[in-house]
């Protein structure tokens, strides 16, 4: 059952934030009683390397994935859910054009600009069709938009 739709039936979850940029210590916190690891790019020490690393060990425990990105890294999005996270955090969204920015690096056409990269995404997490994954990945994934400032709230 993925993320978005435990979210969806009320269930209450747990996830765990890692923020140690090794995958042997992401595996561990992975199979842990925990619904969910979180990856933090923003304040742990999360890089590229050590995400695409990370979520191997949280995919094959079964859990869902997520990604905190570092501040105004929207390109990041696109780059954790090809390497496998179903929702994206993003920090520090102050406007509506950070949103925009946020949401459209989060889905593929017609509901987003998030580039189509087959030779990663779709040969390591799809099945079938390509097109029909295209649909069910914008509908599967979540984005999560972190308002923190007087700002974001103007």
């Amino acid at each position: 059952m993925s993320l978005k739709s435990r979210l969806a039936a009320d269930e209450t979850l747990f996830t765990a934030w890692s923020g140690v940029p090794d995958a042997l210590t992401v595996e561990i916190v992975a199979k842990q009683g925990f619904d969910a690891v979180t990856l933090d790019m923003q304040h742990g020490g999360h890089h590229e390397d050590s995400v695409l690393r990370g979520l191997v060990p949280v995919l094959a425990a079964g859990k869902p994935a997520l990604v905190r990105i570092p501040v105004g890294r929207f390109d990041m999005a696109s780059r954790a859910l090809d390497f496998g996270a179903e929702a994206v955090i993003a920090p520090m969204v102050n406007s509506v054009a950070d949103a925009k920015l946020f949401a459209a690096a989060m889905k593929y056409p017609p509901l987003g600009e998030r580039s189509w990269g087959p030779t990663y995404a779709f040969p390591r997490h799809g099945k079938g069709d390509q097109a029909e994954w295209l649909r069910d990945t914008n509908q599967r994934t979540m984005a999560f938009a972190m308002v923190e400032t007087r700002a974001a709230l103007d």
